[in-house]
């Protein structure tokens, strides 16, 4: 473990921001920061209280369509999808998100750059930039751009998530995004055509946590992201309308992805002391993970903490635990500060870090059994007064993945 310690303490003093490799699907992840100072895009700052974008609503001269909003599904007449024999097609990229967020987060503005796809020619450009709201699109596809493209088979699509906002109790706050650079497998390609509209769906599956307190928040946020064709028949020229949304409730292809993008972790064997820690985690989805930290904090109603899929609403006071590639937990401690250490606790660069360092991939029908040994503090936080485990007090025990988290209750023994 001491040389371990030392090999992450190392690690945690390179470059402050970058890539975290060997996420799956296909994923390149460099990390993109902001600034102190926040962004401003679109109209939205992070020096405001309240938030004015809305979802772009585009001209429906052409259409008579109205985008505003969440429609019903768009209804065409069949085609199938073949490949394309020469000419141009257009393309639409959309987006649905379905999130983890503390208690209290009501919007999360993303902000991206490059947004493209690939093909036999290579990548193309479909957007330089834009920004979509991703808790409105929970259960919705919002379309992101479209573009002329040559007629074949595109099998990838990549954007960069370069900041973003996140409305937290009627209050914008920069977040500091990990992993933004997402390079996406489109399951089973998408055929673009001269006689009929393509669209490929990104589905993004963001984590949101507050790694300061509730009064001064501060904001990780990390996401995966899988990527779908969107059958013909839920295409039209309203699809390529910017910010044309329609609901995917109640449709059969879209359960069917569901399906191939699910992960769920389920934990068992709980046990917890003052000085150890151990349990069992199985993914008993369909797809895989990388596990990246273990957050011990007391059953607290005010820290957010409701269900199995429950993000707590800040994690001051808690014990956390980064996951190392080898099923290891090393607890997060201030000697891995690698900035400018904070009064006594974490800020969000150091929390990146050791996310860039954590990691063990947990394929689907696996498990990994986790365990520590050594005296466990509750003690994240600038403000936290340092505690330890209690015989007999209950506690929740999350583990979080790069698109999945799951938390459970355990009395110390």
């Amino acid at each position: 473990m001491a040389s371990g310690l030392v090999g992450l303490i190392i690690a945690l003093s390179l470059v402050a921001l970058i890539t975290v490799s060997g996420v799956p699907p296909v994923r390149q992840l460099p990390t993109s920061g902001v600034t102190s100072q926040g962004i401003t895009s679109q109209g939205v700052t992070s020096q405001g209280v309240s938030v004015e974008t809305t979802a772009s609503s585009a001209s429906t001269a052409q259409t008579g369509v109205t985008t505003g909003g969440t429609g019903s599904a768009v209804t065409t007449e069949t085609s199938s999808q073949s490949q394309g024999s020469g000419g141009q097609g257009v393309l639409s990229v959309l987006m649905t998100d379905p999130p983890h967020v503390p208690a209290g987060v009501t919007a999360i503005y993303a902000i991206y750059t490059g947004l493209a796809v690939h093909g036999t020619q290579g990548w193309t450009t479909v957007a330089e930039a834009g920004e979509i709201e991703l808790l409105g699109t929970v259960n919705v596809a919002q379309t992101l751009a479209s573009a002329n493209l040559p007629a074949g088979r595109y099998d990838q699509v990549s954007l960069e998530l370069t900041s973003a906002l996140v409305t937290y109790e009627g209050v914008n706050y920069t977040a500091t995004v990990q992993g933004g650079h997402l390079t996406i497998r489109i399951q089973g390609d998408t055929i673009v055509s001269a006689s009929q509209p393509a669209a490929a769906l990104i589905d993004v599956q963001p984590i949101v946590m507050n790694v300061g307190t509730e009064s001064n928040p501060q904001f990780v946020l990390w996401a995966e992201a899988w990527a779908f064709p969107v059958p013909s028949a839920q295409v039209s020229k309203t699809t390529q309308i910017e910010g044309y949304r329609f609901s995917l409730n109640g449709l059969g292809w879209w359960g069917n992805d569901v399906d191939i993008a699910n992960t769920a972790l389920t934990l068992s064997g709980v046990s917890l002391s003052s000085s150890s820690l151990s349990l069992s985690v199985a993914d008993t989805g369909t797809s895989g993970t990388w596990l990246k930290m273990v957050v011990v904090s007391e059953a607290n109603p005010t820290l957010g903490i409701t269900g199995e899929d429950s993000v707590p609403s800040a994690m001051i006071g808690a014990a956390v635990f980064v996951i190392l590639d080898n099923g290891s937990l090393l607890q997060f401690v201030p000697i891995l500060h690698i900035s400018t250490p904070m009064a006594g606790g974490e800020s969000q660069a150091s929390v990146l870090e050791a996310l860039r360092t954590a990691g063990y991939n947990l394929t689907a029908g696996s498990s990994v059994h986790l365990s520590y040994s050594g005296s466990i503090e509750l003690s994240f936080g600038i403000f936290a007064q340092p505690s330890g485990i209690n015989s007999g007090q209950t506690y929740w025990v999350t583990v979080a993945g790069d698109n999945t988290i799951s938390s459970i209750q355990v009395t110390a023994t």
